[in-house]
């Protein structure tokens, strides 16, 4: 997930393109905003991405997928930097620079919690801050989440359930 550059910038600084965590480019969906963010997921339907999938969602019910928060504002991104315990000038006065939030989670949607992988800060350009990039991993339930974030999970669950069910009644036809 970590590459150099994992969003490609579109309009207004909304992303055109992310970078997956199998290593593809694609186009990015919204699931929740407000006056601050845009939380946005890879395209879930691609091939590679249901096949890496797959087989864990079937046996556990779990996935991993990665989130795109998009800042509006500097105040979004110092809020988020604080939430990390970094509120030292230096963090707060980098939000000029950031324009979105990665992240990397396991999501449990039968359980409704998620485990947080990694996650970084995104420059203008698209690519990580390495000084940013956290990987500690990090157990949360859907209910100790902002609201955004909740409405993003349920949203992409939603649509993962549905790309699911035809990808393995595609794979139930081949067998």
């Amino acid at each position: 997930m970590f590459a150099q550059q994992v969003v490609q910038r579109g309009t207004f600084g909304h992303p055109g393109a992310v970078f997956d965590e199998t290593e593809q480019w694609t186009t990015p969906l919204a699931l929740a905003e407000d006056h601050d963010v845009v939380i946005y997921m890879p395209d879930t339907s691609t091939p590679q991405w249901l096949q890496r999938n797959y087989n864990s969602y079937l046996n556990k019910g779990t996935y991993v997928l990665s989130l795109f928060t998009f800042y509006r504002t500097p105040a979004a991104c110092r809020a988020n930097q604080i939430a990390w315990g970094l509120g030292d000038a230096a963090h707060l006065n980098a939000c000029l620079d950031i324009a979105y939030r990665v992240r990397r989670a396991l999501i449990d949607p039968v359980s409704k919690s998620v485990t947080l992988e990694a996650a970084a800060m995104v420059d203008q350009n698209g690519n990580i801050q390495p000084s940013s990039v956290q990987e500690d991993r990090v157990f949360r339930t859907w209910d100790q989440l902002d609201t955004n974030t909740q409405t993003a999970l349920k949203k992409a669950d939603e649509l993962i359930s549905r790309q699911m069910k035809i990808y393995d009644a595609r794979q139930q036809s081949l067998r």
